[in-house]
């Protein structure tokens, strides 16, 4: 229960989104795998009544954007901006 309460919060956060569509399976097993690392006292409360609370869901989301950080596209280079060449300024 930890992996798919973990997918369908970082669902909903929209981690998913930035992933291409190519490595979406791979993305999925990532988050799924990285659940085992949800600290004892939060999963815990995934098999009582208790809800939720936003520092639980703060600590599984950041778990899951770990995951999911290989799966971001690179962001493109840059193009280097260079300042105008100024030569000496003619006398009017």
């Amino acid at each position: 229960m930890p992996a798919q309460i973990t997918v369908l919060l970082a669902l909903t956060a929209n981690l998913f989104d930035p992933v291409p569509l190519d490595r979406m399976t791979e993305a999925g097993s990532a988050v799924r795998q990285a659940a085992a690392h949800i600290p004892a006292e939060v999963s815990a409360r995934f098999e009582t009544a208790a809800k939720l609370n936003d520092e639980d869901k703060k600590a599984i989301l950041e778990i899951a954007r770990q995951a999911l950080a290989p799966f971001q596209p690179k962001p493109e280079p840059s193009a280097e901006v260079r300042p105008a060449a100024t030569g000496p300024k003619e006398k009017p």
